[in-house]
């Protein structure tokens, strides 16, 4: 964003956004074309009933207090969760349950409560919270384990943080070290290790509303 937007990341409106950089990280040009139809219904929802567009709700101020200065930055920061690999298979409409193995993108809420709410509709049995600045968050269905790079976060709110991945940004973990950590974690929640939500009671629950949320 710093030196110009790539022109082939120019949605319709001619504003550089990540909905295009999504679109190709699709499996087959059909998914693409499938979320495509979702991010646009959304946004279409955005526009009939907005007061402001949401760049006056995105970024939050926990997200500036992190670094965030844009909600470009946001929704590529989101992207970078999937990594730099694999593809996503199939899209899912809010709490319905995917067809078979492999990434899935969920048209959910941006609420954490209630997003985590319908990805256990949809039946996702363990869910990874990656939180900056402590989002305390859980679910009384499916055990949430939260992870944080943040070395601040990781220390002051310890005992919120399953997996503490700050090693990462001072060189001492790399990427593959960390995901092996975090396979070993599931597997181990899995067989019955309780999450530090779990331990704490923190079982938010938001059904979504009558109305779509932003």
């Amino acid at each position: 964003m710093r030196n110009g937007p790539d022109l082939a990341n120019v949605n319709a409106k001619g504003r550089p956004g990540a909905e295009m950089v999504c679109k190709a990280r699709a499996a087959t040009p059909e998914v693409g074309e499938k979320f495509m139809a979702m991010f646009n219904r959304y946004a279409e929802m955005i526009d009939r009933n907005k007061t402001d567009d949401l760049s006056g709700s995105q970024p939050t101020k926990g997200n500036i207090a992190g670094g965030l200065t844009t909600i470009e930055e946001k929704a590529f920061g989101n992207l970078q969760k999937i990594g730099k690999k694999i593809n996503y298979v199939g899209v899912l409409d809010k709490a319905e349950s995917p067809a078979g193995p492999g990434l899935w993108y969920m048209d959910t809420s941006s609420a954490a409560a209630e997003a985590v709410t319908l990805w256990a509709a949809g039946g996702f049995t363990a869910h990874f919270f990656p939180t900056g600045q402590g989002n305390i968050i859980g679910n009384p269905i499916l055990p949430v384990i939260k992870l944080s790079a943040n070395p601040r976060t990781v220390t002051d709110m310890v005992e919120h943080i399953d997996y503490d991945c700050s090693a990462i940004l001072r060189g001492e973990m790399t990427l593959d070290q960390s995901g092996d950590n975090l396979i070993r974690m599931l597997i181990r929640t899995s067989n019955g290790r309780l999450t530090a939500q779990e331990i704490l009671g923190h079982e938010e629950f938001v059904l979504t509303k009558l109305y779509e949320s932003a």
